[in-house]
């Protein structure tokens, strides 16, 4: 070949490596508004999860502010649990979200704090003032929703790579 049709190649390739660089990061650039939505979508959905859990979360436990006393100015127990029921369902209503949103590990993830919340609600409501070993139940309770807490939101960070 002569060296005339080896430039014409050159060109030729070189100008179709440039157009498809271009493509490349042409779509990157269309791209990134896209993915900063969506993690942005995510990340008010994972927070409006865990604002819920972590309220159940200092509802439940006697140590915290707005937590449960055995004392005379505390709520009464049904009341406790009346309240401790609504964050749950609350929770349950925010979780359809965490679903859409996804990706899998954090729906996991947020299916165990529901399933914690839901097992602090069972020991909450068997509660009365004298009995020791089920307050105990509810402390172990709300420890094991604070560890599911916690693990989700491990999971959503690592998802929006905070």
């Amino acid at each position: 070949m002569s060296a005339e049709i080896w430039a014409l190649a050159g060109v030729v390739v070189g100008a179709a490596g440039g157009l498809g660089a271009a493509a490349i990061s042409s779509r990157a650039a269309r791209r990134a508004p896209l993915d900063t939505q969506r993690r942005d979508k995510r990340r008010e959905v994972y927070a409006a999860f865990v604002r819920v859990a972590s309220e159940m979360e200092i509802k439940a436990d006697p140590h915290s502010a707005g937590g449960y006393r055995l004392d005379s100015a505390a709520p009464d127990a049904e009341e406790w649990v009346h309240e401790l029921n609504r964050l749950r369902r609350e929770l349950m209503a925010t979780y359809p979200l965490i679903q859409l949103e996804g990706p899998r590990e954090v729906e996991r993830s947020g299916m165990e704090v529901m399933n914690a919340a839901l097992m602090l609600v069972m020991a909450a409501d068997t509660v009365t003032l004298a009995d020791t070993p089920q307050l105990t139940k509810v402390a172990r309770e709300i420890e094991k929703l604070s560890v599911a807490i916690r693990a989700f939101l491990v999971d959503c960070q690592a998802v929006l790579r905070i």
